[in-house]
């Protein structure tokens, strides 16, 4: 996942983080943030449209995930990404948690 810092329309930073180990705490919040039971597909677009239907009213929640996600973000450098990034990170954060419930549910005897 890549987030970058802009000024103006210039990127002056870019975090990358490859690997992100989520914690139940953080699946359950997003879970309950995101209606992730009206999906019909599961795809790209449609949880597009979910996560910006929802991403204005969640910040408490999402700031302090991208700060665990991307060591080292700071508060002030939040404030310069664009939203289109933050809901690229929150879908692939969904679609990774939801992938990591239906592999754990089907490894299991």
């Amino acid at each position: 996942m890549i987030l970058n810092i802009y000024d103006k329309k210039e990127v002056i930073k870019t975090y990358e983080a490859e690997q992100y180990d989520l914690m139940f705490g953080t699946v359950e919040d997003l879970m309950t943030i995101f209606d992730v039971d009206s999906l019909k597909t599961g795809s790209d677009v449609e949880l597009i449209k979910l996560v910006s239907n929802s991403l204005p009213k969640c910040m408490n929640i999402i700031k302090p995930l991208l700060k665990d996600i991307f060591d080292g973000l700071s508060d002030d450098e939040l404030r310069q990404v664009k939203l289109v990034e933050v809901a690229v990170i929150i879908v692939d954060v969904i679609k990774y948690a939801l992938e990591q419930i239906s592999t754990g549910f089907g490894s299991k005897k």
